[in-house]
């Protein structure tokens, strides 16, 4: 049996169809249909049923993914025996919460970096609700963002603190009040993408308040979103740490209001059942390092400003 055509099967159930696996394994879609092919000769059985433009596993091929996951798990084990001792090597892919990737996770980064030189590090940026189904689809091996009900049967979770969110806004804004239920405010929310957390958190409060705003500025970047609330263009709902140093100078002002303060879970995940590798294992360490000693949760600690040790990234918060 080889093991290619187990990673084949494994790909299509994780990503969905034939392409897409053919894509994230670097093959054709043709050499994908002939290794599942193999896999169903020798099986006996079909794997896949085509349900829509999805491929459904079949009732055999539901019990044949847990036995596959785990030997290709046993043969990645196997062959990290054959590199250095003690030292991780291969690709570790991180997909993080542009927030904390950009104003938390540069100690973590540089410190990994430094102990793990031989491991190749793509750290992307993206929204809370793609990172869960990276982890999920393979995409990668690490997931750090804040709590979107994330689905604790196929992931694993661990928690890595909680942030307080906070209405921010320039010295001079002049309609402060997002207390007072109904009632239409001449005002921009300065903010993210529509599956940013942030952005679907204080939009469900103004709907229950019945508070219409005026304008909403969607844009791309944390730091493009600042300066235009510092420029007294409307506000946003961010952590508290992303402006630490502009609410400590004044150039920034946290509003009040029940939304104000309230605290956002942050998590790291895996998926359920794959191999922990040594190079996950040392990110994972390395973030708890940070958070013992409040590096990630501290208010009082300046942001470094971010680096260029994240790979591509897509767009996110």
């Amino acid at each position: 049996m080889e093991l290619r055509n187990l990673r084949a099967f494994q790909a299509v159930v994780d990503q969905g169809s034939y392409q897409r696996a053919a894509e994230r394994l670097g093959y054709t879609q043709s050499t994908i249909t002939v290794q599942i092919q193999q896999l169903e000769e020798e099986l006996g059985v079909p794997l896949f049923e085509r349900v829509g433009r999805r491929m459904a596993l079949t009732e055999a091929g539901k019990r044949a993914l847990p036995q596959a996951r785990e030997l290709l798990a046993a043969a990645d084990r196997l062959l990290e025996c054959g590199r250095t001792e003690g030292i991780p090597a291969g690709t570790l892919r991180v997909d993080m919460a542009e927030t904390l990737l950009c104003y938390r996770m540069q100690s973590v980064i540089r410190a990994f970096r430094e102990r793990a030189p031989q491991v190749r590090l793509i750290v992307r940026s993206c929204n809370c609700m793609q990172i869960p189904q990276g982890v999920r689809t393979g995409a990668c091996d690490l997931g750090v963002g804040y709590d979107m009900d994330w689905n604790r049967e196929a992931l694993e979770v661990e928690s890595m603190g909680s942030y307080d969110i906070v209405l921010l806004a320039s010295p001079d804004f002049t309609e402060p009040d997002f207390t007072t239920p109904d009632q239409r405010k001449f005002v921009s929310l300065v903010t993210d993408e529509p599956d940013s957390i942030f952005r679907r958190r204080l939009e469900e409060y103004l709907r229950r308040r019945e508070i219409e705003l005026d304008v909403t500025l969607e844009l791309w970047s944390i730091e493009t979103i600042k300066r235009c609330v510092m420029s007294n263009l409307g506000f946003t709902y961010l952590p508290r740490f992303v402006a630490e140093e502009e609410l400590k100078d004044g150039r920034l002002v946290e509003l009040e209001a029940p939304i104000s303060g309230v605290p956002a879970p942050a998590l790291c995940a895996w998926r359920k059942g794959r191999w922990v590798t040594p190079a996950m294992e040392l990110f994972l360490e390395l973030l708890r390092e940070a958070l013992a000693e409040g590096e990630i949760l501290s208010a009082s600690a300046s942001a470094p400003a971010p680096g260029p040790a994240a790979g591509r990234a897509c767009r996110s918060k």
